[in-house]
């Protein structure tokens, strides 16, 4: 029996689907097929699988959901004597308002916390060929509502509280452990630490701690420099953190990255790509180990084949150095979003970009002469830190801009942190590989170098020397007075030092959701064919379109690129 050949839109429609970046959002069934192989991938498999508490860290789109969904899915397929719980708090923001609007915020977020872990329950429940449903399990239904209830802002009865408590989700926890004669729950927490409200994050560490035990193995997925612990929790002793960043370095670096190419190609790169040699591995190390910027950087080519190729159909030198200049933009944009998602940091965030720059201006300045074999990539930056510059660092290692490569002592010089930065900045401010006319195989040969020890060495001082950051660089920005406008004179004021009147704290999730979706990576024609298409002006309009019809109205926005704007909104707000 013969098959119909796919259709233009059908091949366009599957290309869009091994392509969607996001580890939660592929097909479960294609999971494995999409994704390759991380280098510490068994060890890191083993400790997330196992018992005791673990911190995943890493920055955005670095693979922390990718493994954690392998854990899932591996233990939930497999003879194993534990029972796998996956949740995803990336909307874990959406409850933030009700820390400003209601005294007893941290008792809500924390039932809620509890209740979307018996919800993970039922999903692994249902997902499983092997788990069956015990009695003393609260129905799926009842949960949900329960959920919806509490962000939506509303109150549970003290009955169904009480149901709800802590305690008693690991009762539940506990007791269908016995009777299944499991071991151990592995609790797989995505996301965890994503708000970006300091009390929302210490409640879900003092969470954290809690739920631990001999038989309820936490593991959490966080990123670096922003996350908020409580007083009680203490990492290194309540949890180990493990840290996924794949640096780019070596041969199993490359084989990483171009296994996880040929994978969402179905095999192999296409031939424009194939025919184009070094070009995968110079895109590789340009996303600076981060996946989802090398996917979105190969799909470009495919998507936009006409821009990135010359005439006789082989891609354009040129316009591949602006895809490695797009990598770097990436995670710029997301360190530029901390001005929005954290407001009080506004001058540091300014300041911590300002000293980004000179970093890589004194690796330009420090690689001028040497051959490429010895061009670093790394600074030194001297112990200690002073505070300001260590909080200036964690937003950098957030988004991705700088990555930490341990530490190296210079006996009386002494001991310095090492970080490696951005290669897509190194390419594109011409501080490895100076040479005018830019080709590819200098700089593989640049990147391929072994590690050495010669780099610039910095202190906290020399970097704000450096910064000429001016007296205000590390002032806290706090909100005017929603009465007069005059500005607080301190973070703990109540009232307004010019006209009196009280002070209301701003929701940062109501100030996210309500920018114009022109604040999403969409381009400026798509937001006006949005707009003028539909009732849709507000990111808030995004989240809220739950089965995507308002955006599937808009011409030429099919199902795919439709869960791609929404996938983005959700993105905008975690």
């Amino acid at each position: 029996m013969s098959t119909q050949p796919k259709t233009t839109d059908e091949e366009d429609v599957e290309f869009q689907q091994r392509f969607i970046e996001q580890a939660e959002y592929l097909d479960p069934e294609n999971f494995l097929e999409l994704n390759a192989e991380h280098p510490d991938q068994e060890v890191i498999l083993g400790k997330l699988k196992a018992g005791g508490a673990k911190l995943l860290v890493g920055p955005r789109g670095c693979g922390k959901t990718t493994l954690m969904l392998r854990a899932y899915r591996e233990l939930l397929s497999s003879e194993s004597s534990s029972l796998p719980i996956y949740v995803n708090f990336k909307l874990s923001l959406k409850l933030e308002p009700m820390y400003i609007n209601s005294p007893n915020a941290s008792f809500w977020f924390r039932t809620w916390l509890g209740l979307r872990v018996v919800e993970g329950m039922w999903n692994a429940i249902l997902e499983s060929e092997s788990l069956r449903p015990t009695d003393g399990l609260p129905a799926k239904g009842q949960i949900a509502d329960a959920i919806s209830s509490i962000e939506g802002g509303g109150d549970l009865p003290q009955a169904m509280l009480e149901k709800y408590s802590l305690s008693s989700v690991v009762q539940y926890i506990e007791e269908y452990l016995s009777e299944t004669s499991l071991k151990r729950c592995v609790l797989l927490l995505d996301d965890a630490a994503h708000a970006f409200s300091p009390k929302q994050q210490e409640d879900f560490f003092d969470f954290f701690r809690e739920i631990k035990s001999r038989r309820i193995a936490p593991k959490a997925a966080i990123y670096p420099g922003i996350t908020t612990s409580s007083a009680t929790f203490h990492v290194g002793h309540d949890a180990e953190k493990i840290n996924v960043w794949v640096k780019p370095s070596g041969d199993v670096y490359e084989k990483f990255m171009l296994e996880l190419g040929e994978k969402r190609f179905g095999g192999q790169f296409p031939n424009v790509i194939r025919e184009s040699p070094g070009v995968a591995e110079f895109l590789a190390y340009s996303s600076f180990g981060i996946p989802r910027s090398y996917l979105n950087m190969l799909r470009a080519i495919v998507e936009e084949k006409d821009r990135y190729t010359s005439r006789d159909g082989t891609l354009d030198r040129r316009k591949v150095f602006e895809l490695s200049r797009a990598s770097r933009e990436m995670s710029h944009n997301v360190y530029d979003s901390l001005s929005m998602k954290l407001p009080s940091y506004a001058n540091y965030i300014q300041s911590g970009a300002n000293i980004y720059q000179k970093i890589v201006a004194e690796i330009k300045e420090f690689n001028r002469g040497k051959d490429n074999k010895s061009h670093a990539v790394e600074i030194g930056l001297k112990k200690p830190l002073s505070s300001e510059i260590e909080r200036i660092v964690g937003f950098l290692q957030y988004s991705g801009l700088l990555m930490p490569s341990g530490e190296n002592s210079r006996g009386v010089k002494g001991t310095f942190e090492i970080y490696s930065v951005h290669f897509g900045d190194l390419i594109t401010q011409n501080a490895v590989v100076g040479a005018r006319t830019k080709t590819i195989p200098p700089f593989l040969e640049a990147f391929r170098s072994k590690p050495h020890q010669a780099w610039p060495r910095l202190s906290s001082a020399t970097l704000m020397q450096l910064g000429t950051l001016g007296e205000h660089a590390f002032d806290l920005t706090l909100p005017h007075c929603q009465n007069c406008g005059a500005e607080r004179i301190s973070e703990h004021a109540r009232f307004c030092h010019n006209c009196g009147a009280q002070l209301k704290s701003s929701s940062l999730f109501e100030e996210l959701v309500s920018q114009d979706i022109s604040a999403l990576p969409i381009s400026a024609t798509l937001v006006k064919r949005i707009k003028e298409g539909s009732k849709i002006k507000k990111v808030r309009d995004i989240l809220t379109d739950a089965d995507k019809t308002n955006l599937r109205s808009v011409k030429m926005i099919g199902p795919i690129r439709a869960q791609r704007i929404a996938h983005w909104a959700e993105e905008h707000v975690a």
